[in-house]
């Protein structure tokens, strides 16, 4: 069986290179050439279109960045959808929403293609064989993706049918941004009441609230975790809110969260401005 792999952003790199570092030897594309100039001595095939990527390879990892960006490697000029035979399987590992891939496996099925329902979660760091891939979809097209998620992942979880991974994953992020707003709201009113925030953060992340956003919060501060975390986070929060879900206090907290980060994100380029 043979593997591609599209989306060599921060998170896919890692990914790649524990698939080409387990011998899966994948074919790798990337909209710039100077990502795969980095695997020129790699044990990877390298390819100059999506399209060829689909002619070569039984399953294909996708991580774009969004809906529109998987859209457009699959059904763009030279697109996969051009080139994919009958049996081939996406795996698709961003987050992009149940309707999203639910609408995208019903599309690919008239070509005899199969949609693997998988986003990921932990981070570039995890991507080193500690990964939680989330999966939904068909019994067999997940066996074949299977000797590729061992390369990355730690854990690989079965939710159901496609489209409940991604709801899976939206719940999880909406719970850790929900989670942060709270962590960055602990850590203000410490300073309220004169605590002081090293001592604070041992505190908090060593008593019965530990969670991995205080460790973070400590490393890098609100701003800066506002800077890095918001692209990501503001995306999938607004996938949340664009279901037809009841009213939550998860979804709630999460919001304000995202609305938090805004205003410390401002203040962060106008405090740099003025410097």
């Amino acid at each position: 069986m043979t593997y591609g792999f599209i989306g060599l952003g921060h998170q896919g790199t890692p990914m790649a290179e524990r698939m080409i570092g387990a011998g899966l030897r994948p074919w790798l594309w990337a909209r710039r050439s100077e990502v795969l100039d980095r695997y020129a001595d790699a044990d990877a095939e390298l390819a100059a279109t999506p399209a060829q990527v689909a002619a070569e390879a039984d399953v294909i990892s996708l991580y774009m960045y969004d809906a529109d960006a998987t859209d457009a490697v699959l059904w763009g000029p030279d697109g996969i959808m051009s080139a994919a035979r009958a049996g081939t399987v996406l795996a698709i590992h961003a987050t992009v929403g149940p309707a999203y891939v639910q609408d995208l496996a019903a599309r690919v099925a008239t070509h005899g293609v199969h949609v693997v329902d998988a986003p990921v979660s932990g981070g570039p760091a995890a991507a080193e064989g500690k990964l939680l891939v989330i999966v939904a979809g068909d019994e067999e097209p997940r066996a074949r993706c299977t000797p590729m998620f061992e390369t990355y992942a730690g854990r690989v979880v079965h939710v159901g049918g496609v489209g409940a991974a991604q709801a899976a994953k939206l719940i999880n992020n909406s719970l850790m941004t929900a989670i942060t707003g709270l962590v960055f709201d602990a850590f203000d009113l410490g300073t309220a009441l004169g605590i002081e925030q090293d001592g604070l953060a041992d505190v908090l992340g060593s008593g019965s609230a530990a969670n991995p956003s205080v460790p973070v919060y400590a490393a890098i501060g609100a701003e800066e975790f506002s800077i890095r975390a918001w692209p990501t986070l503001h995306k999938d929060v607004a996938l949340v809110e664009s279901l037809d879900l009841p009213a939550t206090q998860l979804v709630d907290v999460a919001r304000a969260t995202i609305a938090d980060m805004e205003i410390r994100r401002a203040d962060y380029v106008a405090s740099r401005s003025t410097t």
